[in-house]
């Protein structure tokens, strides 16, 4: 088992959230008129048992989750620095901002 105590927020608690919200939606859209204890309970419960399953099966699934999430910024940074627009796009940030600021009051026609 899993004896390591993680208190930041990883992927493997955004997978558990996701899990906890599917189930918690799954059995109020069953029971509709369950109580709100109930819920949070079952909710807590569900939460804690996904990430006890999520670190016993996958024990290192938040260090391949960080690589990959390194490796797709180093990559789009790489990409985006070898075009050459990397001083270029402030600036169109900047006109685009303007022209929807003036497009939405309306001063533009």
């Amino acid at each position: 088992m899993y004896s390591g105590n993680n208190i930041d927020f990883s992927f493997e608690y955004a997978v558990s959230i996701i899990i906890t919200l599917f189930v918690m939606t799954m059995v109020t859209r069953r029971n509709p008129n369950i109580s709100s204890i109930i819920i949070i309970i079952s909710g807590l419960i569900i939460a804690y048992i996904s990430l006890l399953i999520i670190n016993f099966l996958f024990p290192r699934i938040n260090e391949v989750a960080k690589n990959v999430w390194q490796y797709f910024v180093y990559s789009i940074m790489t990409s985006f620095n070898s075009i050459g627009f990397y001083h270029v796009w402030p600036p169109i940030l900047a006109v685009f901002i303007i022209f929807v600021v003036l497009l939405y009051n309306r001063a533009l026609g």
